[in-house]
C-alpha cells in the first residue's frame, strides 16, 4: 500500500512537470520592442528663441516708431545681439588651467607648436639673414589665460529645416594679461649664438569663434581686426643688446598673428570637438586606395566622389590656413 501511494505521488509529480514545460514551450514568445536609437536632434524652445532673435531683429527695425504703438504689448523680449557675459567660462577655463598647466602633456603640446612656429620663421627671408636655428631654453604659460568679456551671437545662422543651425559664429572680446614668456637660445649665421627673452604683455581684440558644418565638421577661431599686442623683447649678444634681431622676433611675431589668426585667414581645427577629416596620405605601389567616408547627416546635398590616374607620382601640399 505504501508503495503504491509513492509511485502514484511521484507519477503525478513528473506529470506536473511534463505539463508546465508542454504549456511553456507551445506559448508563442513576445518579440521584445526595440527601442528608437537614431532620432532627429531638436533644440529646445528656449533655444530656439535665442537662435530666432536674429531673423526677428529686421523687421521692428524697419518698421521703425510706429511699430512701437499702443497694440505692443507690455511684456518686453530680451534685445537680440545683447552681449552676454562669459564668467562661468572663464571659470572654468582658470580652475582647469590650475591642474593641467605644468603637466608633462601640456608642456609638450605647447613645445611641439612654438617649434613648428621657429621652423616657419627660419624660412623667412628676414630672419634667414641673421638666424641659424632657435632652439627653446626655457618656457614659462603665465599666471592666467585669456579672459572672454562678451561674447555675442553674430548674424546670420544658417538652419536647416528642423531648426538646427548649421552654423555658429559668436563675436567675442578677449583680453590677456598673463604673461607668456619664452627663453630662446639663437644660433647666428657667423657662427656665434645669442640669448631672446619674449614676453606677451597684453592682448586685446575681438574675437570670431565659429563651428560649422560646412563643408565637413570644424571650428575655428581668428581676430575680427587687427589685435592690440604689446611685446617685450630683450636680446643679448656677447653681453650688449642686439636691436637688430629684437626688431626681427616682434616683427615676425606680428606678422604671423595677422597672416594666421586674422580675417580673412583662420585655420581649420578639428580636436578635441570633431574627428580629424584630412586622412594621413599613404605610401603605395602600383596600387590604387579608395577611402570613402560617410557621415550620418541627413542627405541635404548630393554626395560624389572622383577618381584620378596618373603614371606620375602624387603629391600634395598641406594646407594650414584658408582664406574665406
Amino acid at each position: 500500500m505504501i508503495y503504491l501511494i509513492l509511485i502514484s505521488a511521484l507519477s503525478g509529480a513528473v506529470v506536473t512537470v511534463l505539463l508546465q514545460f508542454l504549456l511553456l514551450y507551445r506559448r508563442n514568445t513576445e518579440p521584445i520592442s526595440r527601442t528608437v536609437q537614431y532620432v532627429k536632434i531638436a533644440p529646445s524652445s528656449s533655444l530656439r528663441d535665442y537662435l530666432n532673435n536674429q531673423q526677428a531683429e529686421a523687421g521692428p527695425q524697419e518698421a521703425g516708431p510706429a511699430a512701437h504703438g499702443a497694440g505692443s504689448s507690455p511684456k518686453q523680449s530680451p534685445a537680440p545681439h545683447e552681449p552676454e557675459t562669459c564668467n562661468f567660462l572663464n571659470a572654468i577655463f582658470l580652475f582647469l588651467f590650475r591642474e593641467l598647466r605644468d603637466t608633462p602633456m601640456v608642456r609638450h603640446w605647447i613645445t611641439k607648436k612654438i617649434k613648428v612656429e621657429f621652423e616657419e620663421l627660419l624660412q623667412t627671408k628676414t630672419a634667414g639673414r641673421l638666424l641659424e636655428g632657435l632652439s627653446l631654453r626655457d618656457i614659462s604659460l603665465g599666471n592666467s589665460l585669456p579672459v572672454f568679456k562678451t561674447a555675442r551671437l553674430m548674424e546670420p545662422t544658417p538652419r536647416n529645416e528642423d531648426g538646427m543651425p548649421e552654423e555658429l559664429n559668436f563675436e567675442v572680446d578677449l583680453e590677456y594679461n598673463g604673461g607668456f614668456h619664452l627663453a630662446i637660445d639663437v644660433e647666428l649665421v657667423f657662427g656665434k649664438s645669442a640669448y631672446l627673452f619674449v614676453k606677451m604683455r597684453r592682448v586685446v581684440g575681438r574675437l570670431r569663434l565659429q563651428f560649422t558644418r560646412v563643408p565637413f565638421s570644424h571650428w575655428s577661431f581668428t581676430f575680427l581686426e587687427d589685435p592690440l599686442v604689446d611685446f617685450e623683447v630683450r636680446s643679448q649678444f656677447e653681453g650688449r643688446p642686439l636691436p637688430q634681431l629684437t626688431s626681427i622676433i616682434v616683427n615676425q611675431l606680428k606678422r604671423v598673428i595677422k597672416k594666421k589668426h586674422t580675417l580673412p585667414n583662420y585655420k581649420i581645427r578639428y580636436k578635441p570637438f570633431f574627428p580629424v577629416q584630412v586622412q594621413t596620405q599613404l605610401e603605395t605601389a602600383c596600387t590604387l586606395d579608395l577611402l570613402f567616408i560617410f557621415g550620418s547627416y541627413d542627405k541635404e546635398m548630393h554626395v560624389h566622389c572622383t577618381v584620378e590616374l596618373s603614371s606620375q607620382q602624387w603629391k600634395e601640399k598641406t594646407r594650414s590656413s584658408i582664406k574665406q
